[in-house]
Parts: C-alpha cells; structure tokens; sequence
C-alpha cells in the first residue's frame, strides 16, 4: 500500500513536470532573448485620440460619435477605410513581433526613428497609453522600423509607414446615400429652377413647365448625388471659388436623404469648386459631374 502511494506520488510529481516543461517553460524558452513588445498594450477599442508629428507639423484625430474627425479643420473626417485598417493592426500589436535590428543611437538616423520619422501618440480614455516613432520601410517594403522616443533601440514590426505617413488623411468622400428613396429633385443653374417629382416608377416635371424627362440623365443626376467624391480638396478659403454666387444648386430628397450640392467657378486646371449645403467643406469635381448635373432633361 505504502509502496503504491510512493509510485503515485512519483506519478503526479513527473505529470507535473511534464506539464510545466512543455506549457510555461517553453514559452518561456521561446520568448527568452526576445524584446519586449512595447505596441502589446494599446487596446484599439479604447483609443479616443490619435496625435501624428511629422516635420514639426502635427495631425490630430479625435473619435465623435463613431468617426475620427480631424482637428483643425471646418468638418473634415478621416478615411473610414484608413482608420479601420490602422485600428486592425493596433488591434494585433500583440501578436506582431518585434525584432531588434539596432541598439546604436547614432544608426537610428538611418531607419528615420529619430526626429525625421513620424512620432504618434495613441490615447486611451484620454490618457497616453502609448509613443512611438515610425521610420521608414524596410527594404522588403512589408515591414517598418519603430523606436521609442529616448530609446537607442530600433525595432522592425508590421507596416506603420503607410499607416501613419498618410499625405493627406480628408476624407474626399461628399454623398454616400440610398438613392432608392429619392422621390424629388430641385437643380437651379442660367437663372432657371427646375422641380421633378417621382410618382410611382415615373418622374415629372413641374418647374418651369410640366414634362417628362429623360429616365437616363435622371438617374446620373441620383448617381452623383448619392455617391459623389472629390477630386480634389483645395485650400479652404472661399475667395475666389464662386460658391458665394452658387451657379450651379442640385437638391435630392426623400426616404431619409436630403442631399444638397453647390457648385462654384472653375480652377485653373478645370476642376470646379463644390460644397454640400450643410457644411462648409470646399471640394473640387470634375466636368463631367458638372455637366452630367446641368444636361437638358427633356426627352430628345
């Protein structure tokens, strides 16, 4: 009996090691040698403010309401792609590796982790919770160096180069609708206003005369204002744009949209100067839009 208990007792003791070689042990052996991840503690739902500083300017983004409005500017959002894709990847901090490629300080000019690489400051519940520099690409271009700000150190990790370099992080888009809806159009352009109303399947004409339009130019008219973008997006200053005479007014509305676009003059390249009516965002769009807008509805 004593002698069962001895082997027993001998039996646990070995199951006990076994366990500890193979479960904590070995991820103790497999992370031994291996930096710490300083990027493992940022927990993307929590982030509230993203501050970038690059050449001594500094891009701030500030989650309202579900999107990242960019500070500094009338109403201008980030790109909701871009910010999805940048959250995804802080999500996974944890589990991207980082491999030290320098501990010397004067190398980390080389990487771009010194003064010359793009500095972000990720905060969570309005407090820091994490800074880092991002320097440039690696030579496999699927990877990118970071470093902490005091730090000699440069690490490789998953790219943040594209992430965080973005040249212009404004949102180009202008409408994003459902079209379905719609049921009226108002377009006010050479001093005339014309009305369509949507009846059933059919549109007519009440402004300036009663008629029937063309059912095509109808729904490129609903296709730009319900999935419009800019080209462009210029200096925001209203001199010289034309939106104070509006040449051009295009109001779409029904079934929870209400979508109104004001066009102004051309720029030197041909390119028109556009804003939504509820906001004073300046945009430019191209002559197509432009013309595709102001077309004889009338059947030909």
């Amino acid at each position: 009996m004593k002698k069962n208990l001895i082997l027993g007792g001998v039996l646990i003791i070995l199951i006990a090691l076994a366990y500890v070689y193979q479960g904590p042990l070995k991820k103790w052996q497999a992370g031994f040698g291996q930096p710490e991840n300083f990027l493992a503690g940022i927990r993307a739902d929590a982030i509230d403010k993203i501050e970038m500083t690059r050449d001594g300017k500094t891009v701030t983004l500030k989650k309202e309401e579900g999107r990242w409005k960019i500070a500094e500017t009338k109403d201008f959002y980030a790109k909701s792609a871009v910010i999805a894709t940048l959250l995804d990847d802080l999500r996974n901090t944890s589990r991207f590796a980082l491999t030290l490629v320098s501990a010397n300080k004067d190398k980390k000019k080389e990487f771009q982790t010194d003064e010359s690489g793009t500095e972000v400051r990720i905060y969570q519940n309005n407090k820091l919770a994490s800074d880092f520099i991002v320097g440039s690409l690696s030579s496999d271009f699927s990877s990118s160096y970071v470093s902490r700000p005091g730090s000699s150190d440069t690490y490789a990790t998953a790219d943040f180069f594209n992430l965080f370099t973005q040249k212009d992080w404004r949102d180009p888009e202008i409408f994003s609708s459902d079209k379905e809806g719609i049921d009226k159009i108002r377009l006010q352009y050479s001093g005339k206003e014309f009305i369509l109303e949507k009846k059933g399947s059919d549109w007519t004409a009440s402004k300036p005369f009663k008629f029937v339009p063309d059912k095509e130019k109808i729904g490129k008219i609903l296709d730009v204002m319900t999935g419009l973008s800019a080209v462009d997006i210029p200096e925001q200053t209203f001199k010289g744009t034309g939106l104070e005479k509006n040449s051009l007014i295009v109001e779409v509305s029904g079934g929870g949209t209400d979508n109104i676009l004001m066009v102004g003059d051309k720029n030197k390249e041909g390119l028109y100067y556009a804003k939504r009516g509820n906001s004073d965002n300046i945009y430019l769009i191209g002559q197509t839009t432009v013309s595709d807008l102001e077309s004889d509805l009338r059947k030909r």
